[in-house]
């Protein structure tokens, strides 16, 4: 017999792989049920836990949607051909191709493409660190110390397949999902009309500030939920609640205006809306809600519907992204000088950092070299040492 049986009862040929067969629920049962280190570790530690570190280390790192989800599936060829230790991994040649065409075709089914070579040597590096760590957890020895260079919390800990299986199920249809539309165009949802131009910046302060007393945006955004909750009502959706990273899927109306009030006083909430591919995220402090990608259905329906609530409904430009940055960079720059508000300063902070190492920061600093963006435009922070120079001050920031 040439093929196996999977758990979803599909006869899938391993060295001979049919595409149409590679099935997400075969992949993150078996790998949840597979230990790591041929069961050599302190306790069960599966291949799929392995696979949600390195996934995770890959969004902490700001890498592309392709990159994460390239490192959640990097052993998914596993699922099919079983796991091999490295040492012995190497004298088998026959096992090596196999693993890597296998490999590719699973790519090929969930990503589009085949890796490059650069998108690969990041997963292989994530990879290597996040096996350092294992070790250093789990083994009675350190491999070596790459464990410190991760940036992700990576806790190897003892835990349930059946909930390993459902948490790589969610991570690989949801969460790398919103990670793929953060990266796309987007709408917003506003109290303004525009973004307000640098020249009439004291004319709408006073209007701001009103805005960012606690009642007045909590009031805002509980007619911000109103919008949010219509959304939920009309389509299939799964809500993200952070920073508890709390997936409810198909929630009703109330549940989505009760999430709001919860959530954006310190973290955010993603409405996704998974068969328009749409997202929509309101985040604290913020005074808009923010349309990633919106599909043309939704498109419509916001036209309509955001003007008769008494807000404005507008095409979110590249040039707005930069200004947002720019404004962010210079109020960290000044509250490192005084000292003031740390808390802030740690949210402007992470804010740019992520920015910085995310395909947004590169599309606008080739944007700026292809000399594309207006003369008058500030964008200190597009320049190379910009962001940079801010991130190795932070380091030795000591407030009173």
């Amino acid at each position: 017999m040439s093929y196996i049986t999977t758990v979803t009862g599909k006869h899938f040929y391993p060295l001979n792989p049919n595409r149409q067969d590679i099935d997400l629920e075969d992949i993150a049962h078996v790998l949840s049920l597979i230990c790591r280190a041929n069961g050599h570790f302190r306790h069960f530690y599966s291949v799929a836990q392995h696979s949600i570190a390195c996934a995770n280390e890959a969004i902490a790192r700001g890498y592309s949607w392709e990159v994460i989800l390239g490192a959640l599936l990097h052993d998914a060829s596993e699922a099919y051909l079983c796991d091999v230790t490295r040492p012995v991994k190497k004298h088998i040649p026959e096992y090596l191709q196999a693993e890597e065409r296998l490999q590719n075709i699973i790519w090929e089914r969930f990503i589009g493409r085949e890796l490059t070579e650069a998108e690969l040597k990041e997963i292989f590096e994530i990879d290597d660190h996040v096996l350092s760590m294992e070790f250093h957890q789990l083994m009675p020895e350190d491999l070596n110390k790459d464990y410190l260079m991760l940036l992700s919390d990576c806790l190897c800990e003892l835990k349930n397949p059946q909930e390993v299986k459902e948490r790589f199920i969610r991570m690989a249809t949801l969460d790398i999902m919103v990670e793929r539309l953060l990266e796309n165009d987007y709408w917003i949802i506003d109290i303004f009309p525009e973004q307000i131009p640098e020249d009439r910046q004291k004319e709408y302060s006073k209007l701001t500030e009103r805005y960012f007393e606690k009642s007045e945006l909590a009031k805002l955004h509980r007619q911000y939920a109103d919008i949010m909750a219509e959304i939920s009502g009309k389509y299939h959706t799964a809500m993200l609640c952070l920073p508890e990273d709390e997936w409810i899927v198909s929630p009703d109306e109330n549940a989505v205006r009760d999430a709001v009030v919860r959530h954006t006083e310190r973290g955010c909430v993603h409405l996704l809306v998974p068969q328009a591919q749409t997202l929509i995220s309101l985040q604290s402090e913020d005074l808009y809600i923010t349309v990633y990608d919106p599909s043309d259905e939704i498109l419509t329906l916001l036209k309509q519907t955001v003007p008769q609530k008494g807000f404005y409904f507008r095409h979110n430009s590249q040039i707005l992204r930069i200004i947002k940055f720019e404004s962010y960079l210079n109020e960290a720059q000044q509250l490192l000088t005084s000292g003031d508000n740390p808390g802030r300063l740690d949210f402007l902070v992470s804010e740019l950092e992520a920015y910085y190492g995310s395909t947004k920061w590169i599309k606008d600093f080739e944007a700026d070299e292809a000399q594309l963006l207006p003369k008058n435009l500030k964008r200190g922070v597009l320049s190379e040492d910009g962001i940079c120079s801010l991130l190795d001050k932070y380091k030795n920031y000591n407030p009173q």
